[in-house]
């Protein structure tokens, strides 16, 4: 067997592959002998069909079976060997098969590879991008400061809801159909009626009593997705990707007088003689509620990242090869008219993934098995923690064990480190620019 690799241009080549019969032959005599081996066919006891019949009627598919196995297993070798960075898969060019089936000898197959371009990717100081963060104003302080007053004020249950009460809900995942999903996602919290954004949500939940409905979405709940996460028992990178309506019933109704401002309530909210003063109390709960939306931040900053890097990156991919790809590889008829619609989205998410594996490689990005125990053990310290559940260390490294033992939730973990390592390279070498963000505008930003 022989294989040559001719270079079309920095992004295109072509493999020609030359197979003999003494690459062939022995592979496809036992193919041979395995297949009489089961072959049943009317007249011949099973396995006992005449070799030269079996040759005769399944023999030329049999062969091509044999050599597109022995193409697959050499061209993959040559890659690896030669250490080319293809894109997709090879593709075989239809005018470049030669041989003969019926009287088989010697064989030459063409493929198309493309190829990954070079292209450097630099996060240093000349690298400037746009940190979106939460603007902690003093409103949104005095809003957070309202909600401990009430929070630790004294506490009634009326009848029927009001419209600054806070009512308890079960929260049920729908199907599209509007039908509780069998199984779902489910949760309970307290929903503050005063500060509901969704005024038909809001309506639907005062002057209500307990067993009254009302379907949301999720950012309904809170545009906090830290919280909604606990609420929902999922992680934070799953709310992103969570598009589910809920069905909110009322469980419970709270109406609160609030608490004085004063060291009592300190002391409730943080620990003892922490905090002594009103200005200290509202510095605590202005830190707090920054630390609280950092993961947002980040999500965010990871989002925009991504779209700038590519843009500023100078790379040509091998479009004419790709288009041909897709084509190749689509269960379902693709006109040209589609491939040319849906290529651009196509492309950037190759380059995006070319440039974070360089950034990997020329950084040295690295996650081993012990980061992916540690981040799954505080995974599950923090679920339980939010039932106040406390575990030892000792069940969750068990825990932890148990989960990644799972090769796909692995790859996901450690798809998160990376990723999350990555992000902590770029805001430490590059320069960042912060924008702040209304609370309005934040959450906005998070959900479109």
């Amino acid at each position: 067997m022989n294989i040559e690799q001719h270079t079309i241009d920095a992004v295109h080549a072509e493999l020609i592959v030359r197979i003999e019969p003494q690459d062939y032959n022995e592979r496809f005599e036992t193919a041979l002998k395995n297949y009489r081996k089961q072959a049943q066919l009317p007249g011949f006891r099973p396995g006992h069909v005449p070799a030269s019949l079996i040759r005769k009627r399944f023999g030329k598919a049999l062969l091509a079976e044999e050599i597109n196995t022995l193409l697959q297993e050499s061209i993959n070798k040559y890659i690896a060997q030669k250490e080319l960075r293809v894109l997709g898969s090879p593709l075989p060019k239809d005018s470049g098969e030669v041989g003969d089936w019926e009287n088989p000898t010697e064989f030459h197959f063409t493929f198309e590879l493309g190829l990954a371009p070079a292209f450097d990717v630099a996060l240093d100081s000349s690298q400037s991008f746009v940190y979106h963060k939460l603007n902690v104003d003093d409103e949104l302080v005095a809003r957070q400061v309202k909600d401990y007053t009430r929070r630790y004020g004294q506490v009634s249950s009326p009848e029927v809801s009001g419209p600054e009460d806070m009512v308890n809900v079960l929260l049920e995942e729908l199907n599209d159909d509007g039908t509780l999903r069998e199984s779902g996602l489910s949760g309970n919290t307290t929903m503050t009626l005063e500060y509901l954004k969704n005024a038909e949500v809001k309506a639907a939940l005062i002057g209500v009593g307990i067993g009254a409905s009302v379907d949301l979405s999720p950012e309904d709940i809170t545009g906090n997705h830290e919280e909604l996460a606990q609420i929902l028992k999922i992680t934070h990178h799953d709310v992103h990707h969570l598009h589910s309506r809920f069905r909110a019933t009322v469980t419970g109704i709270v109406h609160i007088e609030a608490a004085e401002l004063n060291q009592e309530l300190f002391d409730k909210v943080f620990a003892e003689g922490e905090v002594t003063t009103e200005e200290a109390f509202r510095e605590r709960v202005k830190a707090d509620l920054e630390k609280m939306f950092q993961r947002d931040s980040d999500w965010l900053f990871r989002r925009t990242f991504s779209g700038e890097i590519v843009n500023r990156t100078t790379m040509q991919l091998p479009d004419a090869f790709l288009k041909k790809w897709i084509v190749a590889g689509s269960e379902n008829h693709v006109t040209p008219e589609t491939i040319e619609l849906e290529y651009p989205r196509y492309a950037a998410s190759i380059k995006l993934n070319l440039i974070e594996n360089e950034i990997i490689r020329k950084y040295e990005i690295k996650v081993g098995m012990d980061d992916a125990l540690a981040y799954v053990k505080d995974m599950l310290r923090e679920r339980f923690a939010s039932y106040g559940i406390p575990v030892e260390d000792e069940r969750l490294a068990e825990m932890a064990k148990q989960t990644l033992g799972k090769r796909e939730e692995l790859q996901n973990v450690y798809d998160q480190l990376t990723e999350t390592r990555m992000i902590e390279l770029v805001k430490a070498n590059c320069k960042l620019e912060e924008k702040l963000l209304s609370y309005d505008d934040f959450v906005h930003m998070l959900q479109h």
